[in-house]
């Protein structure tokens, strides 16, 4: 069976034409599957970080309560110390309006709110670091979210996917119509390829 030249070049334009429209559409098809993924990921790490915004929120209010739990406690053993003192003071018949008994008193009652006042500052440094760690989760919950590709982006990148193969395409009909009108012009175009 012979084949002329120009069936022989139709084909092969049409071949060509045919694998730059396949290449276009699993080029757009993989876009969309990385545009999916990159929104996905996105999401995922902002959900993360948001989860551990919360457990450092929590953590913040356990340090909070349980700080406030060993200032009371250490309140009371400051007043269980203070009522011994004043105690055996009494017992001992000296007056504790003036002097050294007075002194002693103050003194414990000083040492003793600097006790329960060192219990708050450790625990509300721990507690301030929790919170500023939540802070930034948060924030980077936020970053993950604004890095998450947008619709429009996957449009932008699929009209681009399909310009270029719309531009592959007409480079290839242009070069067709060329080598057709060169055929042609040399009588060729009717020939036989196997002579």
């Amino acid at each position: 069976m012979a084949i002329s030249l120009g069936t022989a070049l139709t084909i092969a334009t049409a071949v060509a034409a045919t694998t730059a429209i396949v290449g276009g559409v699993v080029g757009g098809v993989a876009g969309i599957q990385q545009h999916n993924q990159a929104r996905a990921n996105a999401e995922m790490q902002a959900e993360q970080a948001e989860y551990n915004k919360r457990l450092e929120e929590r953590e913040a209010s356990r340090l909070e309560r349980e700080n406030d739990e060993n200032a009371r406690r250490q309140r009371e053993q400051s007043e269980y110390l203070k009522a011994q003192q004043r105690a055996l003071l009494g017992k001992s018949g000296a007056a504790m309006t003036s002097g050294s008994p007075l002194a002693i008193l103050g003194a414990t009652a000083m040492n003793e709110e600097l006790k329960v006042q060192d219990a708050h500052v450790g625990g509300y440094q721990a507690v301030q670091n929790h919170r500023e760690q939540a802070k930034m989760y948060q924030y980077q919950a936020g970053v993950a979210r604004a890095q998450k590709p947008s619709g429009s982006s996957l449009a932008l990148s699929l009209v681009g996917q399909a310009a270029g193969t719309t531009g592959k395409v007409a480079g290839i009909a242009g070069n067709y119509v060329t080598q057709r009108a060169e055929l042609k012009s040399n009588g060729l175009w009717g020939r036989s390829i196997w002579g």
